[in-house]
């Protein structure tokens, strides 16, 4: 079905309330379209939860409120909405794609989202390279979602990235996700399910031997790593590099390599691409962000006026919520400047997620 069910949809605001700190209220979407395209510019962020199970769930284990993040681009007077996701039910097209901005609106609204609309802070608006950031986006449109390293941006340390389930603060009696666990049920899954190598295999061998085309099996990675001094448990958290390819495939079906990058990674290569972060040489690895770590980003701003429907819909939200049957809040949007090797080395423990500053 292409829409949430609302039974199902209230199992999730609560498991967000009780799992992640998160209290969704329920709102009255007015339909149609709340912003103008002419409210929109190149850069711009919108953020997404579908209340499904998955986008809850990645919420929770990341720290953030939207399982999902898009982007913004104009081209020959048109704008679309450029995302990394895959096809199903409720979307029709896989991989890095854009859709006519009226067009996913219609399809975003029939596929239960909640939206937010976020824009570029007025110094990085400036900055942005609108033909360089279309330029990436036609070089890797059709590429598949970005499999290979989903879970490595995201592991950062030794433990403090796996959660565990409440009662919080977590103790020893909790059941948390561990690296143990994860070192040895992988593998063994991997040789049932081809798919489950594909999130870790190649990722591992990268991290290990400098290459994901190695061919080392799991056990042999492992290996790899204690004879050159790594511990398999440092595997996972060593730090993901942009650019690195990996096994990928086109959506003709051709086989390739080439980068590998989920939703929110791939919004941070656009604004890569297009001079975003020249302040600091560029040299900010977008594989190593999650949802939360990129509209944290002060690249974004809480804009200064919204438009009076934005406002009825939803007087007590700082963004303009495009649609959804549930209140979508962004609270830390655009409070951390970017560093080098920014988002390298973070805890994400719920259920306060705290973290270092230069982490």
């Amino acid at each position: 079905t292409k829409s949430v069910p609302a039974s199902i949809a209230e199992r999730n605001v609560n498991f967000l309330r009780r799992y992640r700190g998160v209290d969704m209220a329920p709102r009255q979407d007015p339909g149609g379209v709340m912003l103008n395209e002419t409210e929109i510019h190149s850069g711009d962020f919108l953020g997404v939860i579908r209340l499904d199970g998955l986008d809850p769930m990645l919420a929770w284990g990341m720290g953030a409120t939207t399982g999902h993040t898009t982007v913004a681009l104009w081209e020959e007077g048109e704008l679309y909405i450029a995302e990394s996701t895959v096809n199903g039910s409720y979307w029709p097209t896989n991989g890095i794609q854009r859709t006519k901005y009226s067009t996913w609106i219609t399809q975003a609204r029939e596929a239960g989202y909640s939206v937010v609309h976020a824009p570029l802070a007025p110094k990085y608006r400036s900055l942005f390279n609108e033909s360089a950031a279309n330029e990436f986006f036609h070089r890797h449109a059709g590429l598949n979602y970005g499999y290979s390293n989903m879970l490595w941006g995201w592991i950062d340390t030794q433990s403090s990235n796996f959660p565990c389930l409440p009662p919080y603060p977590s103790s020893a009696e909790s059941y948390c996700l561990t690296w143990p666990l994860v070192e040895s049920l992988f593998p063994f899954l991997g040789k049932y399910i081809a798919a489950v190598n594909g999130i870790f295999l190649e990722s591992f061998n990268q991290h290990v031997t400098g290459s994901a085309f190695t061919g080392l099996s799991a056990t042999d990675v492992y290996r790899r790593a204690e004879s050159q001094n790594i511990s398999t448990k440092d595997i996972p958290r060593i730090v993901e590099k942009d650019m690195v390819q990996y096994s990928q495939t086109w959506n003709n079906g051709t086989q390739t390599k080439d980068i590998s990058m989920v939703c929110d990674v791939f919004v941070c290569f656009i604004w890569k691409a297009a001079g975003v972060f020249a302040e600091i040489d560029s040299d900010f690895n977008c594989v190593e962000q999650t949802n939360n770590d990129v509209y944290d980003l002060d690249v974004l701003t809480v804009p200064e006026s919204r438009p009076a429907a934005c406002v009825a819909a939803d007087p007590n939200n700082t963004l303009c919520q495009l649609m959804g049957a549930y209140e979508l809040k962004l609270p830390n949007l655009g409070t951390r400047k970017p560093y080098k090797h920014m988002q390298e080395s973070c805890p994400t423990l719920p259920p306060l997620y705290d973290r270092p500053s230069d982490c």
